[in-house]
């Protein structure tokens, strides 16, 4: 009995150091979104796969392809998120602002050696979408709160999956007296990191659901002089499918220890000895 209790915590841990292995994999890895984009007069449509902060695309306008990095660009104060085809912090920020204003952005990779300079930036700001009768419509790009959202929680359901491979071993190895260290710690650990993967889930799937199926929101599709249209082309990928994985592992875990207290309260109690303490040959030991 006390080999399946052993046995049954130390599967927690390979169940939780399995589960941080794919949280990181998601993270890392640029298949949250795949999709194509379509242009009329192209050779044939452009392929694009993205992740969290970065990801490609191949141009196919012609029948030789071209390739280009994407990376996630934010503007916090203006709430909006896009993934820019430039190579540089400044250069994207310029973009996702000439983006959101309705102007055509330089081509990528840029071919021009200036440098935008941070009063250039702040003037594009500035000026604000609201002056231009042709600003690009804001519910195109990507919403910045559920962008971080999504983030925050991945990397929630990521650091409770390590605390608990942490504590999964210390309870194997050792039996610790405090309850927020013992078992009953292990409870919580796998609780909240099965509810953040759930709400990292729901979160880029309300975004996808309400905006990328429509619009992927990189440089291409959001250039009103370019008819590049993406609506019905994107689906979720396989880096967004692989939460589902430490969601089923951290409730497998919860499970796992559940059976456990059940084994516990199924023992039967030790042993008790009664004394006779009327017996007075007691007393000769």
């Amino acid at each position: 009995m006390a080999k399946t209790k052993w046995n049954l915590l130390f599967a927690t841990f390979i169940l939780s150091c399995a589960s941080l292995t794919v949280l990181i994999v998601s993270l890392c890895t640029p298949y949250w979104l795949v999709s194509e984009a379509f242009e009329s007069n192209a050779y044939k449509n452009s392929e694009i796969n993205y992740g969290l902060f970065s990801g490609s695309l191949t141009q196919n306008f012609l029948p030789v392809p071209r390739y280009f990095d994407l990376t996630l660009t934010c503007l916090y104060s203006e709430y909006v998120c896009a993934y820019s085809c430039q190579d540089s912090e400044e250069s994207r920020t310029e973009e996702v602002l000439l983006l959101l204003q309705g102007l055509r952005p330089a081509d990528c990779p840029l071919r021009s050696s200036r440098k935008v300079s941070a009063a250039n930036i702040n003037q594009l700001i500035s000026s604000g979408p609201s002056g231009k009768a042709n600003g690009h419509d804001r519910a195109e790009f990507i919403n910045t709160g559920l962008w971080v959202s999504t983030v925050v929680f991945t990397g929630i359901a990521a650091g409770f999956a390590g605390i608990s491979v942490s504590f999964s071993i210390i309870n194997v190895l050792f039996n610790p007296v405090e309850p927020i260290l013992s078992v009953f710690g292990l409870y919580i650990w796998n609780g909240i990191a099965a509810t953040a993967g759930a709400l990292a889930m729901i979160l880029w799937g309300s975004l996808f659901g309400s905006t990328l199926q429509q619009n992927i929101a990189i440089t291409d599709t959001l250039t009103v002089q370019i008819p590049y249209k993406s609506n019905g082309l994107a689906s979720l990928g396989v880096s967004y499918f692989l939460l589902l994985l430490p969601i089923v592992f951290h409730t497998a875990n919860i499970a796992l220890l559940v059976w456990r207290r059940h084994i516990i309260n199924r023992e039967p109690p030790p042993t008790t000895i009664d004394v006779d303490r009327s017996d007075l040959t007691i007393i000769m030991y």
